[in-house]
């Protein structure tokens, strides 16, 4: 049984459903969940067994579920699609903003009261903890659901979850921040209950995450692969993406799939990259010679001695690289480039005839007359690095070293 973490991080929270679908689907138990902030909020959820529940809620979130705004003027603010109408509106808010000392959250509580559960949370028979600040006796509160006053489960979820530029109010007569502020990974809180198994959702939201120290446990990160946008940004197409996002990385942690972007099968013959290195003919040896500006010696020597070192240090892989690490990340970058869909589970030989016959880079010294000169320098001019790490690609995957 697994001790889930899950850290704030506002609308980045999407994540997080990505990831514990990947969980679900792949057998994994949960015996305890804590969070801060938007972690709390959908852990609570996750252990009252309301999952779908709050699948659908993050597929169709609005700012307007959150904080009392209208969602056509914010969407105008933020594609800057502006009338005179429209400023004198913004004003009008900024105003009332000023004037109320925050926004209205009127809409989150009515969230929190509709979908949160306490009976179910504290007969579930699972671990339930959150992380806030109270301002009003100046100390962080770490709580499991047990510490918590019966009835007053959604006024701490609401209390971890208090963002500065919310209305300030109080809850129960005291005040309350964020819990981030604090402590927005509170791992240590199942350590403490002795958890040994555990597994870390990261957003990389603004916040104060305590150095990861987790000796003696069999612990499973999973972090974002792409940008998870702003924390404010509830909107539901960034949510359904973020969720898909997580999905795919929740996989990749799991079943140890390779890549960075995209997600890989591993190869059980470790000698297939090895051998694939082997394949690349003498011309094109020639041609990453001349491209790396590398001296000129017998082809197959110079491939290892030379070439594959160059690359790394193009792709910045540190010296503990095998073959495998060099042809994924080479392969993924022109993936990337020739605009593969990479949320789909990949062969190596499935990616790499997405991209085999696409050749993406062009004569450089068509592109970029300076290559004239640089031609007579025996560097790698440092502009041209992506460039040229794609022309390395086409040559490695071009069709006559793929077959």
């Amino acid at each position: 049984m697994y001790g889930l973490v899950l850290e704030g991080g506002g609308a980045r929270g999407s994540y997080h459903i990505g990831v514990y679908k990947a969980l679900m689907e792949e057998g994994i138990k949960i015996k305890g969940v804590v969070g801060t902030s938007i972690g709390a909020l959908n852990g609570a959820m996750i252990v009252q067994g309301d999952y779908d529940k709050c699948y659908e809620l993050w597929n169709q979130i609005t700012y307007s579920m959150v904080v009392d705004v209208d969602d056509e003027e914010i969407e105008k603010i933020i594609q800057l699609k502006l009338a005179k109408d429209d400023l004198r509106f913004i004003k009008e808010k900024i105003k009332e903003f000023i004037g109320h000392k925050g926004f209205d959250i009127t809409p989150l509580k009515r969230l929190l009261d509709e979908y949160i559960d306490e009976e179910k949370i504290r007969k579930s028979g699972m671990d339930f903890g959150m992380v806030t600040i109270n301002l009003s006796e100046f100390k962080p509160l770490y709580m499991f659901v047990e510490d918590i006053p019966k009835g007053e489960l959604t006024q701490y979820l609401l209390a971890s979850a208090y963002l500065p530029f919310f209305k300030a109010e109080k809850l129960g007569g005291k005040r309350y921040l964020d819990g981030g502020f604090y402590d927005n990974l509170p791992y240590r809180m199942l350590l403490n209950k002795g958890y040994k198994d555990i597994i870390l959702i990261r957003t990389h939201a603004k916040g104060i995450t305590r150095r990861l120290y987790l000796p003696d446990t069999n612990a499973v990160l999973i972090s974002p692969s792409g940008d998870l946008g702003r924390s404010i940004e509830y909107d539901r197409n960034r949510a359904r993406a973020n969720i898909k996002m997580g999905y795919y990385d929740g996989l990749r942690a799991l079943r140890g799939l390779k890549g960075q972007r995209y997600y890989i099968v591993p190869k059980e013959n470790k000698d297939y990259y090895f051998e694939f290195l082997l394949k690349i003919k003498d011309e094109d040896i020639r041609r990453l010679q001349k491209i790396l500006k590398l001296p000129q010696i017998p082809y197959k020597r110079s491939l290892f001695e030379d070439i594959i070192p160059k690359i790394c240090s193009l792709l910045s892989i540190d010296k503990d690289y095998d073959y495998e690490d060099i042809l994924i990340y080479l392969l993924e970058k022109k993936a990337e480039k020739c605009k593969i869909d990479r949320f789909k589970i990949y062969t190596f030989e499935e990616l790499l005839s997405k991209v085999a016959d696409k050749k993406i880079t062009n004569n450089k010294e068509e592109v970029n007359p300076l290559n004239k000169l640089m031609e007579k320098v025996d560097i790698l001019p440092i502009f041209n690095r992506e460039e040229t790490i794609l022309e390395v690609a086409d040559i490695i995957f071009g069709n006559d070293n793929c077959n």
